[in-house]
């Protein structure tokens, strides 16, 4: 996509176009106030029983109520759908107590009974993104606004219930055979907005939603535009046809940050983001044909002291990060690993050749590639064709092949890479996450149960990694209601997953976001002063945009908001960006 002409005679003939394709302009545009985001990642799924990227996050956080929220100052929790609640002395029973007058975006009211059922149906279809937050949950509604929510277990993470309330009217129409293809495309919402037009690869469109019962949004409406790069989404913010990019590349955000481009102004934030080379480790109860010498944890270590992660912070990120050495399961840096550096993953290609030697894995044939037994050390390794996900490719294949491991590389779409790695049939590939507050979430997608077993369903543990320990204190810090013991468990899964390797982890890096300044003001980060401004765990950015003086943003624009689409729809088939990460690069 190239920077949009403004000539009168471009901008005629692609308003005929617009006609003739039976797109039309809005005859009250100028009257809406429009945030208009650009972006490098397509929606997986509007439908939340199955979709995985940021992207799908983002929307959800907009269009569909929580119990409970989080604040955007420090994640503290704080009223949404329930008003109150209280809980018994054995910290095992919550009772939620919704707000008066709760309406859908159809008029339907919002009652216990659409807590309930979301709830109970969850469970029962094992919804994936509300699997770790229900396993031991049931709900029964007292009245119609009343709910009662049961724990088997202590619970450390409520009375935040952190998962999305679904439309019973819409959603017990849909069988369980049927959920998984259903598009979500009813358009009912229970939160700020509702989305009232999709074009696929070109954008979505969501409008305030009338019977919202919080904060009162300024902006009519938010566009989420896509792009096949960062850099041209970042010259359409330039050009002025978008108020907000993410995924800012690096070098230019380093010219916004100077101040070096008008009427932009950058934010850093931080919110847990990492990035990995997932290593698939063979375990035994589930399925694939990974290279057999990842199993041993000899070569997974040793392809993490191969790695010079301070040079990919300083080269990748131009420093917008810092080097990562086990899983970040949590937002919250608190829950890090802490880790003497003595212990820690470093720069130490003879220390990595010195394992291989130790593994059997060596050059009996002086060709610069290790084997044994007749099988060579040649690894698959797959990237994505997203904005900017193949940048550490020549890197770490580089360092590879200095310990004498060779690799293919082949660039796959995230569609393609999600169906190799449900199957498991992979070595190597990069992606990275976006992880939630509570470290909960995070962590169980690395036990044994979220293993691919079946290539249709797959698994969130791509690591393809099984740890009996691991998997033990899961299930204890998934009840102790401690926090300093609850910590402590933390710290040994953390260790576990260092030792055992199935990732090397690359680095933790900060979302770089670009916006309008000269339009709008009053962007709520999350956390306060270190976190981004878009795409973060409740996305309060939305309801906190103020116009500046007046101003309408791109988005009041309509003839230019279709050209971008039609540039978009006309150019290459816009590339997936990520999954369960942020931005271009993370999952949730």
């Amino acid at each position: 996509m190239n920077k949009l002409s403004r000539g009168f005679i471009f901008v005629g003939a692609v308003f005929l176009g617009l006609l003739a394709t039976g797109l039309s302009t809005n005859a009250s545009a100028d009257e809406k106030l429009v945030f208009s985001v650009g972006v490098t990642q397509e929606i997986d799924s509007l439908n939340v029983t199955v979709g995985y990227l940021v992207i799908d996050f983002e929307i959800w956080n907009m269009t569909l109520p929580f119990l409970t929220n989080r604040a955007a100052d420090d994640f503290s929790l704080e009223p949404s759908m329930a008003e109150s609640w209280t809980g018994s002395a054995d910290g095992l029973t919550w009772t939620y107590k919704l707000r008066e007058g709760l309406r859908w975006s159809d008029g339907e009211p919002i009652t216990a009974d659409d807590v309930v059922y979301t709830i109970t149906r969850a469970v029962a279809d094992g919804w994936i993104n509300h699997r770790a937050d229900l396993a031991n949950i049931t709900a029964t509604a007292v009245d119609s606004r009343t709910v009662q929510v049961v724990s088997a277990v202590s619970d450390p993470k409520l009375p935040y219930l952190g998962v999305y309330i679904l439309p019973k009217h819409v959603y017990e129409k849909i069988s369980t055979e049927d959920m998984p293809n259903y598009p979500a495309d009813d358009n009912v919402s229970g939160g700020p907005f509702q989305i009232i037009e999709r074009k696929e690869g070109e954008f979505v469109r969501l409008a305030r939603n009338p019977n919202w019962h919080g904060k009162k949004p300024k902006v009519d409406e938010v566009v989420f535009r896509f792009y096949q790069t960062a850099e041209a989404q970042f010259n359409a913010l330039r050009a002025g046809d978008l108020d907000a990019i993410d995924d800012v590349p690096v070098k230019l955000f380093a010219s916004v940050e100077a101040g070096e481009v008008q009427d932009l102004i950058g934010i850093a934030g931080n919110q847990g983001s990492f990035s990995e080379l997932a290593i698939n480790s063979g375990c035994e109860k589930g399925i694939g044909n990974g290279h057999i010498a990842l199993k041993d944890r000899r070569v997974r270590q040793a392809i993490n002291w191969a790695i010079d992660r301070q040079l990919l912070v300083d080269k990748i990120l131009n420093g917008f990060g810092k080097p990562a050495v086990s899983l970040i399961s949590s937002a919250n840096p608190a829950f890090d690993l802490k880790i003497d550096a003595d212990d820690s993953y470093s720069f130490d290609p003879e220390k990595a050749k010195s394992l291989l030697d130790e593994a059997g894995w060596k050059d009996s044939n002086n060709d610069d590639v290790r084997d044994k037994d007749g099988v060579e050390l040649k690894l698959r390794y797959y990237d994505r064709s997203t904005a900017g996900a193949s940048a550490t490719t020549p890197f770490i294949t580089g360092w590879l092949k200095d310990i004498g491991i060779a690799t293919d590389v082949k660039t796959l779409d995230e569609d393609s890479l999600i169906a190799e790695q449900s199957k498991s049939e992979f070595d190597l590939f990069t992606w990275g996450w976006s992880p939630y507050v509570d470290p909960d979430n995070m962590l169980s997608y690395f036990t044994t149960a979220q293993v691919p077993t079946d290539p249709d369903v797959g698994g969130y543990n791509d690591g393809n990694w099984c740890n009996d320990e691991f998997d033990a204190l899961y299930l204890q810090q998934n009840s102790e209601l401690d926090p300093t013991k609850r910590a402590a468990l933390i710290q040994q899964m953390l260790r576990i997953f260092h030792d055992e390797a199935p990732y090397a982890v690359l680095y933790k890096y900060d979302n770089l976001q670009a916006f309008r300044s000269d339009r709008w003001t009053n962007f709520t980060r999350q956390p306060a002063n270190v976190g981004p401004v878009l795409f973060t765990q409740s996305s309060p950015a939305y309801l906190d945009l103020e116009p500046l003086g007046g101003s309408g943003g791109a988005g009041n624009n309509t003839i230019f908001i279709f050209i971008a689409a039609l540039i978009v729809a006309g150019g290459a088939l816009v590339i997936l960006a990520n999954r369960r990460k942020k931005g271009s690069d993370d999952r949730l």
